[in-house]
């Protein structure tokens, strides 16, 4: 099944992409046993369209996600990012942990680091020891993330979720949503933080993180609103990004009856689909399927 051709304005997007370059991710990714590359990579960046007028001004929002609902107000961050394919463009979301759980959700990732014997070696190379029946990649630590983060990750899903119903959005554009939402999150490499990753309810709560950190929860919103996501990984290329099961042009990534799209998640305006040259390597790739989590719980 293919999509409809492009428009004019698809088209000149593309055409900036291949004008323009940014960095992009130098991700901590690592094997058992194995040492993570030391390897930033370089993204070209879309050229940035100007917003017609003051931002959210006419934005649509989604709504507040408070976690637990006592968490102030004031502890929440407010999103506001643009989605060209949508009528509107333009919307907004908040999203807030509570203090304690916040210190919470580090406290248990820092344990698991300790649990899995993570060594930093610099700050983008480490080590750890993945425990026997855990794949030889990082999917035993992503699977874990997205078990332990299932509940403060699944309430913001939730603000997506109603959205995308009372809109009656097809899959593309609840996968457009979902991914500008989490292109729009700055990149910032973690620091101090075992294997190099942010939990995922952190990625939103900070407004931060690097390639797999921004990955996991994008996989995590795209599954709760009943999209098939997994998230690609590659050792060599340093870099992960995110699956997604739809019609779109691109190449394929496929895992059993299962066929991917690539979905880029550090550079804003990045259309799905296509890969950045530099990472045009499929058969560097890896699909890691997600897991299955509770209901209620993505």
């Amino acid at each position: 099944m293919s999509s409809p051709p492009p428009s004019l304005g698809k088209k000149l997007l593309a055409l900036f992409l291949v004008l323009f370059t940014t960095a992009s991710c130098g991700c901590f990714l690592g094997l058992r046993w194995l040492v993570a590359l030391d390897v930033h990579s370089v993204t070209p960046a879309p050229e940035p369209i100007p917003p017609p007028g003051p931002f959210g001004s006419r934005g649509l929002h989604l709504g507040t996600a408070l976690i637990p609902t006592s968490t102030p107000l004031s502890q929440a961050r407010t999103y506001e990012w643009r989605v060209d394919v949508l009528d509107p463009p333009e919307y907004r979301i908040a999203y807030g942990l509570g203090e304690s759980l916040a210190r919470s959700l580090e406290t248990e990732h820092q344990a698991y680091g300790q649990k899995m014997r993570f060594r930093a070696l610099s700050p983008a190379r480490f080590t750890y020891q993945a425990p026997p029946g855990c794949q030889t990649d990082m999917r035993c630590i992503y699977d874990e993330l997205m078990r332990s983060n299932a509940e403060p990750v699944h309430a913001l899903g939730n603000r997506f979720v109603e959205h995308i119903r009372a809109q009656h959005l097809g899959p593309v554009e609840a996968a457009e949503l979902i991914i500008t939402f989490v292109q729009r999150i700055h990149y910032a490499e973690p620091e101090g933080e075992p294997f190099g990753i942010l939990p995922p309810a952190l990625v939103a709560s900070r407004d931060q993180g690097d390639c797999d950190s921004k990955a996991v929860l994008a996989v995590m919103l795209l599954r709760q609103v009943g999209l098939d996501a997994a998230i690609l990984y590659s050792d060599p290329l340093a870099h992960a990004a995110v699956g997604i099961a739809l019609p779109v042009r691109g190449k394929a990534f496929r895992l059993g009856p299962h066929v991917y799209r690539y979905a880029e998640i550090t550079t804003e305006g990045w259309p799905l689909g296509m890969i950045p040259p530099q990472h045009d390597k499929p058969n560097m790739w890896k699909v890691l399927p997600a897991p299955e989590l509770p209901d209620g719980a993505g």
